[in-house]
């Protein structure tokens, strides 16, 4: 067969792999009615507003996260919305497509800086293993593209497509900044030539012009972004951030972690991914060796200048901390490349000598050696086939069901502006299957923007202060001040002891009273519109009327 028929056989084998792995993330998706994805209970649920403009007024959360996502990301929902598709079927939807799209670039990459098409398959192959062991990809929020839009930025760059290379540095503006500006910092470590073992400036002029457009339209494009935040500023600095229980150990934003891992592979705040398959990153690890002696190399630099220049902006982040947000999303998503690659080339590089060492033992007269080398090429490549499928969790199980049903279908039933509160996990789910405003939620309570985060640190600690007041004055307060229309408690009371017990509650808390009884307590059967056997909704209303001003 020719070269070209070759490439295209393996390109197939990618494809049917990438098709496997996203059939796998669908059907995880689809297996109940009600299921988002962990991370699209922040992102996603606003979306509603693209179909039902009247939804969640005057509702600072859903203000907040409309606020900060991307233009792109918007807009590429919105089309979707106008076009009748809903957005939480649209986030299940997406990570298939963008499986598949990451598993084409990153063979058409590997082709271009090795011509191996079984390196190019594998390079394909264990970045897709990559992306479905974690859930950045099944998100389907704008750290869901980023691993595309760099793949695309660097395969246009090495074939010299300027126009191509400067929309993608646009894209990326639009949907992952940060990306954008590791792309960036690409195009400007290629300014720097090596002539005579010194680095001097190119005098070609087209790199010029690539990198200053790409500034001009990066910049152009991240505006929106950069003023629809304004609302919500300050950032939060790093000694605000230390004082905040929140950032430490094991609290609801963990980033300040012990040890070397903050460094290393902390999800917020490491250089490199945590949780690597070790088969990958060992692979990847004794790329340069098997490159150095089956004397062969990349034919671009690329790869080089896109790790230092994350490297330069992790450590930028880390300098101006949350300034250019979190450290970790400039290099973590680009090391997943790197090590898929990395561990690809290892892999062709070993076939080819074992396919050299086969012919050689041949013409030996050894045919039993030369079988087993190819045989042992054979296991090693079955292996890395094979071994996400081992894992408890392949594709990366991270949806969360509505349970119970009922309830959200109850909550629906109310009217719009109804506010819902809740000390419970049912506040970080109703308003994506509820469509309700909520007054707080663990899972809402993200804490870099200070205009925001305050107001709502403040009505976490409040709302744990109304439950558990022995004042039904100070319950009335509560409900009076945020306009609260629902509140839903747990059948079995909550003693004030066990607040800390209460993920993100319990690190905010606050004075909290220590009274034997509740006064939300003595309403209950009062004022109780809905119950299943484990949780009871108020009409926090008629509890108000109840209550003497």
């Amino acid at each position: 067969m020719t070269s070209k028929i070759v490439r295209r056989w393996w390109l197939i084998a990618a494809l049917a792999v990438a098709a496997l792995y996203s059939g796998l993330a669908l059907r995880l998706a689809f297996r109940f009615p009600d299921l988002v994805q962990d991370d699209a209970r922040q992102h996603v649920f606003w979306m509603w507003r693209f179909i039902d403009p009247s939804l969640f007024p005057n509702d600072l959360i859903a203000d907040y996260f409309q606020a900060v996502a991307p233009a792109g990301y918007k807009l590429l929902y919105w089309l979707f919305a106008k076009a009748g598709i809903d957005p939480l079927l649209l986030s299940k939807i997406l990570p298939a497509a963008i499986g598949l799209l990451i598993a084409y670039l990153a063979f058409q990459l590997f082709l271009e800086l090795i011509p191996n098409p079984l390196g190019a398959f594998f390079a394909s192959v264990l970045l897709g293993q990559f992306v479905w062991l974690k859930d950045d990809v099944m998100s389907a929020t704008p750290r869901a593209f980023v691993c595309p839009l760099f793949l695309a930025f660097m395969l246009f760059l090495v074939r010299g497509r300027v126009f191509a290379c400067v929309l993608v540095v646009a894209l990326q503006a639009l949907v992952y900044p940060q990306a954008g500006f590791v792309a960036l910092g690409v195009l400007a470590l290629r300014l720097l030539k090596s002539r005579e073992r010194r680095l001097c400036f190119t005098r070609d002029r087209r790199d010029y012009i690539l990198f200053i457009a790409a500034v001009c339209i990066f910049t152009a494009a991240i505006l929106p972004f950069a003023s629809s935040t304004v609302r919500f500023r300050p950032v939060i600095t790093r000694e605000q951030a230390r004082t905040l229980p929140e950032f430490q150990q094991h609290g609801r934003s963990q980033f300040f972690v012990r040890g070397l891992s903050y460094w290393t592979d902390a999800p917020r705040s490491g250089l490199l991914p945590n949780g690597n398959p070790p088969h990958i990153l060992a692979l990847a690890l004794a790329a340069p060796g098997c490159l150095i002696f089956a004397r062969r190399k990349f034919r671009e630099a690329v790869l080089l200048q896109a790790t230092l220049a994350a490297v330069l902006m992790w450590g930028a982040a880390q300098l101006f901390l949350f300034k250019l947000h979190l450290p970790g999303r400039y290099s973590q998503w680009l090391f997943q490349i790197l090590f898929a690659i990395g561990a690809a080339a290892t892999i062709a590089m070993v076939w080819e000598l074992a396919k050299t060492w086969r012919e050689q033992l041949r013409g030996k007269n050894s045919p039993p050696a030369a079988s087993a080398i190819t045989l042992a090429a054979l296991v090693l490549g079955a292996g890395m086939l094979i071994y996400p499928h081992l894992k408890n969790k392949f594709p990366n199980d991270s949806y969360i069901s509505a349970q119970p049903r009922e309830l959200y279908q109850f909550l629906r039933s109310w009217p719009k502006t109804t506010v819902i509160a809740t000390l419970r996990n049912a506040a970080s789910l109703i308003p994506v299957f509820a469509q309700r405003s909520v007054l707080v939620s663990s899972e809402h309570a993200i804490p870099y923007h200070k205009g925001y985060y305050d107001l709502v640190r403040r009505r976490g600690q409040d709302l744990v202060r109304a439950y558990f007041t022995a004042s039904p004055a100070e319950l009335r307060a509560f409900i009076d001040k945020y306009n609260v229309d629902l509140m839903i408690i747990s059948r079995t009371p909550l003693n004030p002891r066990d607040v800390n017990k209460l993920h993100w509650f319990g690190q905010i808390a606050d004075q909290v009273p220590f009274e034997e009884r509740p006064a939300l307590l003595d309403f209950i059967h009062r004022c109780k519109v809905w119950e299943n056997d484990a949780m009871i909704v108020l009409d926090a209303h008629r509890i108000a009327q109840i209550i003497e001003p």
